[in-house]
């Protein structure tokens, strides 16, 4: 009789099992990811092994659980080529790039990192929104590399926008619509002014608060959300290029050329003009949100007049909120609502994306 033993479980190659991360960017989203790592890492299955600034870059050795950002003014200088090479000598597939920059540089550098079998992990919109066969050549590679390009965060911030969207196709299933407001910023700037604040202070305190970008031309162009409905309707099959966009910005003619010092200076100058659109349509029991639609092969982007009761009206603070009409959720379309903006639940995130890689 065969003597029967016990079934031992292989043990798993341990330094093929840990993560190894470098970071670019260490600004409010990257920086908060470098604490999300160090608090959140329990089994031990990320190690930071680099992180880097515009200026200087900065390596980690294996003994350090805990990461810290403070050495990087003393670092050497910035050299992507050497990042490149030694990212590159790591395990094939073991390395994850996260580009928390902004940087339209640093996009250019995804498909060298895709080509040597490094992941990409990005909040950044730039590379998802240059030509669309620069985005289907971009995709392609992840795919023949067996590497993953990921950016959630592209989207509604900490929100599951995109999976959702990407898993509802992949099941057979085909996206009809898609409308909502995808800015916290915009959602901040309408719910103040329904308030009834003044539209020059409410840019200004948006951009102490961070909700805007230090120009606040950024945001008040429109181009976010533009950039935004995109990348939804390129993962939805629709090849689309941003010239075709219909969007409406809120920057007065006036002072679409001057700098950013004089812009705000003289904001006030449309304060009552916002004043009179609010009143206008609040008679009719309705307000102003600043929204995104994709029907019918086309994206718009720009104001719309909602009844206050309605799940647009009701949003406050910087909360998203987008529909999601499909041929199997037509009757009832799927609604996602939550907090669009913010460096804690972006960085969540990335985080997200980085833990989802095989």
């Amino acid at each position: 009789m065969t003597e029967l033993k016990a079934y031992k479980k292989p043990e798993l190659n341990r330094v093929s099992k840990v993560k190894k991360l470098f970071i670019a960017g260490m600004g409010a989203i990257g920086s908060t990811l470098l604490k999300q790592v160090s608090r959140n890492d329990t089994e031990k299955s990320l190690r930071v092994i680099g992180v880097c600034n515009s200026k200087h870059m900065l390596w980690y050795d294996r003994s350090q659980s805990h990461y810290s950002h403070q050495e990087l003014l003393r670092a050497p200088a910035l050299d992507w080529s050497r990042i490149l090479e030694k990212l590159k000598g790591y395990e094939k597939g073991t390395v994850v790039f996260i580009d928390a920059t902004g940087s339209l540089a640093v996009a250019d550098l995804y498909p060298q990192l895709l080509k040597n079998h490094i992941h990409v992990v990005t909040p950044s919109k730039l590379a998802n929104t240059q030509l669309q066969d620069q985005f289907d050549d971009l995709h392609r590679l992840a795919v023949d590399h067996q590497v993953k390009f990921l950016y959630e965060t592209n989207v509604g911030a900490g929100l599951p926008i995109i999976q959702p969207i990407k898993s509802l196709i992949q099941t057979g299933d085909k996206v009809l619509e898609l409308t909502g407001v995808v800015s916290g910023t915009m959602t901040y700037l309408f719910s103040e002014l329904e308030k009834g604040e003044k539209f020059s202070k409410t840019v200004k305190k948006a951009r102490q608060l961070g909700y805007a970008e230090p120009d606040p031309r950024d945001d008040l162009s429109g181009e976010d959300v533009a950039r935004k409905f995109m990348i939804l309707a390129r993962i939805c099959g629709i090849r689309v290029e941003r010239d075709e966009l219909e969007v409406e910005s809120l920057i007065p003619d006036s002072l679409s050329d001057v700098d950013s010092a004089t812009f705000l200076k003289n904001l006030h100058t449309v304060d009552e003009e916002w004043a009179s659109r609010f009143s206008k349509v609040s008679a009719n029991g309705h307000t102003l949100r600043y929204t995104g639609s994709l029907k019918d092969n086309k994206i718009k982007v720009g104001i719309e007049a909602v009844p206050k009761s309605s799940s647009l009206g009701q949003l406050r603070g910087t909360n998203n909120l987008i529909q999601i009409r499909t041929k199997r959720y037509n009757d009832q379309p799927l609604i996602i609502q939550g907090p669009g903006a913010g460096k804690e639940v972006t960085a969540a995130g990335v985080l997200t994306d980085i833990l989802s890689i095989q």
